[in-house]
């Protein structure tokens, strides 16, 4: 399967990196192909200016600097997000990726009655995160925005049979080496089921 990772997070040696690495390391091992969009590195300006929003609905009027992002979505099967969750949701820079890159004529076809998905060739949806909340607060106090976002609202644009994949690391704030461990393993052990 063809593999694109997108990662946020501002520090390279970070939890969220080691988990970014030890899938795509899980990924690769088995046979998958792998892209990496890295936010951060790469300075991506997650701003949707007032031009580009008046431009937004003209497939045609892609800025240049989106062209390897939208082509990268083209290419993949599977899409895996890599980023901390901050205030219940992905950091400001992969959430400006999402209003920037999935665009009409992209990520969905507009129809008089809905919407059409522009990504059916996305197979799989994941997301590798961490949490300062645990998976009580997380997931039934606040009902679990990020998530929901990521899996549930980006999954409407995807192939109609698209899976889902989860893999948090709750209350990261009073972790321990053998709990990132642990985590790191689950991660490895996940990648490794997914069919290439």
């Amino acid at each position: 399967m063809r593999l694109l990772f997108v990662h946020a997070h501002p520090d390279d040696s970070s939890f969220t990196a080691a988990c970014r690495d030890t899938a795509i390391e899980a990924a690769r091992k088995i046979g998958h192909e792998v892209k990496l969009i890295d936010l951060y590195a790469e300075n991506f300006q997650p701003t949707l200016t007032p031009d580009e929003w008046l431009s937004y609905p003209d497939p045609d009027a892609i800025p240049d600097e989106l062209t390897p992002h939208i082509e990268a979505l083209a290419w993949a099967e599977g899409l895996i997000f890599t980023h901390p969750t901050w205030w219940s949701g992905p950091p400001a820079i992969l959430k400006g990726w999402l209003d920037r890159t999935l665009r009409p004529g992209t990520a969905f076809h507009p129809m008089p009655t809905g919407l059409k998905p522009g990504l059916r060739n996305i197979r799989l949806l994941a997301v590798i995160t961490s949490l300062g909340a645990s998976s009580l607060q997380y997931n039934l106090l606040l009902s679990a925005p990020g998530k929901r976002q990521l899996l549930r609202g980006l999954r409407v644009c995807t192939n109609p049979r698209c899976k889902t994949l989860w893999l948090a690391h709750y209350a990261i704030d009073a972790s321990t080496e053998a709990s990132r461990a642990r985590h790191l393993n689950k991660i490895a052990a996940r990648m490794a089921q997914i069919a290439v």
